[in-house]
Formats: structure tokens, sequence, C-alpha cells
């Protein structure tokens, strides 16, 4: 029997903590106990959403984004967090969210969808190139604490 995954917008508290096992693989750095405000507060403040692939109601992977403008790029989505739980990978779930976040980009009629992605992770830049992205710029950081 074929497995039925559903795509959906997560806006609940429930739904939100729902998503801390697939962040967690993608920010080991997060805290549990701050998980919930932080992202109400990304939400509220940030134009921060996720969409997440649910899995008999247990979410496996998700894609969280925001709506902005900069001037480098012009009116984006940014992608900031793409991740599945190791046990889900290999089904397209990338490649289904990357899609989703597409479609909100076109139909908002903005310019680009943008995202980051560090230097060794070889298997998402796969994913990413193969969906066309493009190698564009070099993030650089400089961490003060």
């Amino acid at each position: 029997m074929e497995t039925i995954y559903q795509i959906k917008k997560i806006e609940t508290e429930l739904e939100i903590e729902q998503c801390w096992d697939v962040a967690f693989v993608l920010r080991p750095h997060l805290d549990k106990t701050k998980w919930q405000s932080t992202i109400a507060e990304m939400m509220q403040n940030e134009k921060y959403s996720i969409t997440g692939i649910l899995d008999q109601n247990k979410v496996v992977a998700f894609a969280g984004y925001r709506i902005m403008t900069s001037l480098h790029s012009g009116n984006i989505i940014y992608i900031d967090d793409l991740c599945t739980l190791e046990t889900h990978r290999g089904k397209g779930f990338a490649t289904q969210l990357l899609k989703h976040v597409e479609g909100i980009a076109v139909s908002l009629d903005k310019d680009y969808v943008v995202l980051d992605t560090g230097f060794t992770n070889n298997t998402a830049q796969k994913v990413y190139l193969k969906n066309g992205f493009a190698l564009t710029a070099v993030h650089l950081s400089n961490k003060l604490k």
C-alpha cells in the first residue's frame, strides 16, 4: 500500500511543537525550551512561515521561510530552514517543499527564492541545484559570542 503524505502550513502551537524533532536535526544548537517562543516571535515579527510534510499526523519534513525584500535580491522568499527526518530521506520531500515554496513565491509575484547552505552539505546542494538554484553568493559571518 502506498503511503499518502500531507503537506500543510504549520500554524498552531501543537503543529509547531511537532516540528521540533525535524528542526533539531538541522539546528542541534537550539534549546527545546525556547522553541515555541522563538518561532512565535519569528512568525510575528519577521513574516516567518513553516510548511510541513506529515506522515500519519507527524511532521517528518519542513521548510521555514520568510517573505522579505532586500536590496541585493529584490522581493524574495528566503528559506531559512529545510530539513527531513533521517528516517524519511530519499522520498523527495525536500523537492516537494522547494516546489511548494516556489509556488507561493510565484503567487506573490516574488523575484526569487533564496537560501543558504553549508559548504560541506553536498547532499543538500545537489538537491538545490537539481531544483533550479544557482550558486550566486558566498555567505560570511562573524561570531560575536
